[in-house]
């Protein structure tokens, strides 16, 4: 474990209902770095995140947040974490300020300090326009923007995102992940939970990856895709056209035939695509023509299986 460490989960599982939802799970995250949680459902996601706010107590092995146990030391935690589940929480009939003033008389004991802090989160959060409109009438992604910026009131050193764009547009996306980029290179670490392989992939320097409460892997997204093969050429051919497999195989290293597609490994990725195109040049007649690249779809896929999860 790093001496930075702020999260720290050394051999912890969590049993609910006589099943271990966690299972054995040792990881810990740095400052000012983005941490995806993937995994399918039921994986331990939720529970993860709530041992980590101390909602929950280990069933065994120890959870430390800033050195603290997040039980036993619950204020103290909670003034350093922002969350954002994923249900907003909103009371839809307050305005965005009177719900900000509402989180802040919780966490802010100075009010002056607390209206400073509402100004800036509103600001940042792009909302200071909206600041005096009821919050039911905002939009999916104004609501999840305001609930990030309630979560960043106390300043607080940790950020857990449940699900941050789920529902929101392309726009509202791309917005809350300038904001997740700015919060890591402000220092803070920030650990992202999403069902959204592309929002994993753009924005975690790590990634952990559950199944069934275990760590299944962690590490970058880009080890975790060269997990799931290489880089290939698929190229379909006419169909009902002959392929000449004798001059394929005096030509190419290797091959595969997927259906009506011949699969050749491509590890220069483009730069190996003009060369072979040129090696199967009157071998086949060529219907179309993919560089496919691993993608964490296919990582996720192949380390947690097709199966359906409760």
């Amino acid at each position: 474990m790093g001496s930075e460490s702020v999260i720290v989960l050394d051999s912890v599982t969590k049993v609910l209902g006589k099943k271990p939802r966690i299972d054995g799970l040792s990881f810990d995250c740095e400052p000012g770095r983005v941490y995806g949680l993937l995994g399918p459902n039921g994986a331990g996601k939720t529970t993860l995140m709530n041992l980590i706010t101390g909602l929950y107590r280990p069933t065994s092995g120890t959870v430390r947040v800033l050195g603290l146990d997040p039980v036993r030391d619950a204020r103290k935690v909670r003034r350093e974490i922002g969350l954002v589940p994923q249900e907003t929480s909103l009371y839809p009939e307050l305005s965005a300020l009177e719900n900000l003033r509402f989180h802040a008389a919780l966490y802010l004991d100075d009010q002056r300090m607390a209206e400073r802090r509402i100004d800036e989160v509103l600001e940042l959060v792009d909302l200071a326009d909206r600041a005096k409109d009821a919050v039911g009438s905002y939009s999916g992604g104004m609501k999840r923007r305001l609930a990030l910026g309630r979560a960043m009131l106390a300043d607080p050193r940790i950020l857990l995102l449940d699900e941050p764009t789920l529902g929101v547009d392309v726009q509202g996306t791309h917005r809350i992940w300038d904001y997740v980029r700015r919060f890591k290179g402000e220092g803070r670490t920030v650990l992202v939970s999403t069902n959204v392989m592309a929002e994993a992939d753009a924005l975690a320097d790590e990634i952990l990856l559950l199944d069934h409460g275990r760590k299944v892997r962690f590490g970058t997204p880009d080890a975790l895709k060269a997990e799931a093969g290489s880089t290939v050429v698929r190229i379909t051919s006419v169909s009902g056209s002959r392929v000449d497999e004798a001059a394929l195989r005096g030509r190419l290293d290797g091959f595969s035939f997927d259906g009506e597609s011949i699969v050749v490994d491509a590890p220069g990725g483009e730069a190996d695509l003009a060369r072979i195109l040129g090696l199967v040049e009157g071998a086949v007649e060529i219907a179309g023509v993919e560089l496919h690249r691993p993608t964490l779809d296919d990582a996720f896929l192949a380390l947690t299986g097709r199966s359906l999860r409760d």
